[in-house]
């Protein structure tokens, strides 16, 4: 899926505003040399913390959620070689989160494990470490939420406005019909309407986010996806909004941009065309029978609601647990999460994206959310002794 932080930052073309700074004390750091797929990130500094430094609680914290993502994360995890990386930064010594062979026994131990031993289990297994240096974890949160449209599966009445499945004579990496021409009826007659939706702003946010949940007329739900998109470079709207001079890039935001197509309809359709990004979508059947489940992220697996992050995987390997401490609009954010998802909007080790849930209340919180916090990553206690020492 497209990353929320993508979505919500892109509205504006331009980077968050971070909130106040938070710092805990840290063992000695010893320096992280980049790996291959990642940037020089020469102010990093890599940080072997005890449980007791993770701000809010570790003592106090449920795990259980995350203990029950994890076994099913395993199945995945599992995929690699004994003696194949599973991602993320790897120093001189080796691969900082482990191997296959690390990650083996974790898991077994993972599926024994009850919810009431969460706590011991990840205590026993994994290590906390920070790729903060001095600032100790310090991190950039976002978040994101999976949105709630209205919609039908045959056109009529309020249904007027199309969800594409992809076209099939779509090409890799070649530009194809551009927002304004499949607005004006590009794709009318070939069959791939999905859905018909009741709001045509709407639709065009859920483009921006990427996967999204569609109430029928008879109250029953459908769960849409992104599947592809039409090779046309993306230009954020509230940018151009900015640029007409209608408003400030402090003040753009979803609702303000809303407000000025409410109270401006005569140009709606020229200021959505200034974006020529164009997102085809797949139905997701597999999610439609449990309303409960997330969408699917990078991982490929259903996002758990507050409890999983997207990050940069070229520092931090898909499906490990990962705390996050940090201040939401509807109050702190101190827990442990699983690292599920990515984003174009995702980069470096001081940041991630936190996944609300679903519906216009998760939206609310999401949107609002931009705040410095604590980002700790956990990896595997053999890995680590493994490229530190026994000591470690």
């Amino acid at each position: 899926m497209l990353s929320g932080a993508l979505a919500l930052l892109a509205l504006a073309g331009c980077a968050s505003r971070a909130g106040p700074e938070q710092a805990v004390v840290a063992t000695p750091a010893i320096a992280v040399p980049s790996s291959p797929s990642a940037p020089p990130v020469p102010e990093d500094r890599l940080q072997v913390l005890a449980f007791e430094d993770l701000e809010g609680g570790w003592a106090s914290g449920d795990h259980t959620p995350v203990l029950i993502a994890l076994q099913n994360a395993c199945a995945k995890i599992l995929e690699k070689a004994a003696d194949e990386p599973i991602g993320g930064i790897t120093l001189d010594a080796g691969p900082l989160f482990g191997t296959g062979q690390d990650w083996s026994p974790i898991c077994r131990n993972a599926e024994k494990t009850k919810g009431s031993r969460a706590t011991d289990f990840f205590e026993k297994w994994f290590a906390p470490v920070s790729l903060g240096g001095a600032e100790n974890g310090t991190a950039l949160f976002t978040a994101y939420y999976e949105p709630e449209l209205r919609g039908s599966r045959v056109r009529g009445g309020v249904y007027q406005h199309p969800l594409y499945a992809v076209p099939d004579d779509l090409e890799r990496g070649v530009p194809y019909f551009d927002r304004s021409a499949i607005d004006a009826g590009a794709l009318e007659g070939r069959g791939l309407e999905l859905f018909w939706l009741e709001d045509r702003i709407e639709s065009f946010f859920l483009h921006i986010q990427g996967s999204g949940r569609i109430r029928l007329p008879d109250g029953s739900i459908a769960r849409v996806g992104f599947a592809n998109k039409n090779n046309r470079s993306y230009v954020a709207i509230g940018r151009t909004l900015v640029d007409w001079d209608e408003m400030t890039l402090g003040q753009v935001s979803k609702g303000s941009i809303k407000r000025w197509i409410a109270d401006n309809p005569d140009r709606a359709d020229e200021l959505l065309a200034t974006n020529p990004s164009y997102v085809f979508f797949q139905e997701r059947e597999e999610l439609n029978s449990d309303p409960q489940l997330g969408p699917i992220g990078s991982f490929g697996q259903p996002l758990p609601a507050r409890r999983s992050i997207a990050i940069d995987r070229r520092f931090y390997p898909l499906g490990i647990p990962m705390w996050v401490s940090f201040d939401a609009p509807d109050g702190p954010m101190r827990r442990l999460t699983l690292a599920m998802d990515t984003g174009g909007a995702i980069k470096g080790a001081r940041r991630a994206d936190f996944f609300f849930g679903s519906g216009d209340a998760a939206g609310v919180v999401a949107g609002s959310t931009r705040d410095k916090g604590q980002l700790i990553a956990f990896t595997p206690r053999t890995a680590l002794a493994r490229v530190f020492g026994p000591g470690a």
